[in-house]
C-alpha cells in the first residue's frame, strides 16, 4: 500500500497542485471500489473501465490510494454542502434538524457509490490521507450536533442525552441507509428521509411534545 510522507509528491499539501480530477475518474473509481472492494481492486480494471490506458489514469492519480482519499474528501464535501445550505435556509431550529435528514440522504443516495466507498473503505487510508479525512469527517459530525445542540434549547429534544451521542445516533441511521437502500425501491430518497425523520425524532423529543414536534417540522 502507498503511504504518503513529507517526500511524496502526491501529499496531501501537494495535491492543490495536481491536474484536476475529472468527475468520471471519481464516479469510475468509487463504483469499482464498491462493487468488488478497494483491496481487490486494481488501477488496470479502472483504466479499463474509462477505456484509457494506465498512464493516462496516472497523469491524475499516482495510486488506487490517492484515488481512495480523493474520493472520500469529495463525498465529505458534498454532503456537508447540501446540508450547510439546507440548514442556513432555514430559522427555526427543529426544522433545521428536520432538513438535515432530507438532504444528507439526497446527497448519499444521489451518490451512492461515492459515499458508500468513503463509509466502508476509508479504513483502508494510510498516514496523513486517512489523518485528514478523518479531520473532515469529524469537522461534519460536529455541524450535526450543532444543529442537534440548537434543538435542545427549544425544550422540544430531550436533554437527558448530549447532542453528540444524539448526533450519532442520527447518523447511524442515515449513513447505514447505503445497505438496503434501492433505487428502483419503492421508497425514494425523500420518503426513506421522512420515515427516519418520524423514527428518531419520536424517540429523541420528550413525550408530551412528541406529535407537536412531528407536526411543525412536517409542514
Amino acid at each position: 500500500m502507498t503511504k504518503p510522507n513529507a517526500s511524496s509528491k502526491t501529499t496531501a499539501r501537494a495535491l492543490d497542485a495536481r491536474v484536476p480530477i475529472p468527475s468520471r475518474v471519481l464516479n469510475a473509481g468509487a463504483e469499482l471500489f464498491r462493487q468488488q472492494g478497494y483491496e481487490l481492486s486494481t488501477t488496470r480494471e479502472l483504466s479499463a473501465r474509462l477505456g484509457i490506458n494506465k498512464a493516462s489514469l496516472y497523469y491524475y492519480v499516482s495510486s488506487k490510494e490517492e484515488l481512495l482519499y480523493l474520493i472520500c474528501i469529495e463525498s465529505l464535501r458534498r454532503v456537508t454542502e447540501a446540508v450547510t445550505q439546507a440548514i442556513e435556509s432555514r430559522e427555526d431550529p427543529i426544522e433545521k434538524l428536520h432538513a438535515v435528514f432530507h438532504a444528507q440522504l439526497r446527497s448519499v443516495l444521489g451518490d451512492l457509490n461515492l459515499h458508500a466507498t468513503m463509509l466502508l473503505e476509508l479504513r483502508s487510508l494510510g498516514g496523513q490521507w486517512r489523518v485528514d479525512v478523518q479531520r473532515r469527517r469529524d469537522e461534519y459530525e460536529a455541524l450535526i450536533a450543532a444543529v442537534v445542540a440548537e434543538a435542545q434549547q427549544t425544550g422540544e429534544v430531550r436533554t437527558d442525552l448530549r447532542a453528540k451521542q444524539l448526533a450519532i445516533g442520527m447518523l447511524s441511521l442515515l449513513n447505514w441507509t447505503i445497505y438496503y437502500y434501492k433505487p428502483e425501491g419503492l421508497s425514494s430518497p425523500d420518503g426513506l428521509a421522512e420515515m427516519l425523520w418520524q423514527l428518531y425524532i419520536n424517540g429523541a423529543a420528550e413525550p408530551t411534545r412528541s406529535t407537536k414536534v412531528q407536526n411543525r417540522a412536517s409542514k
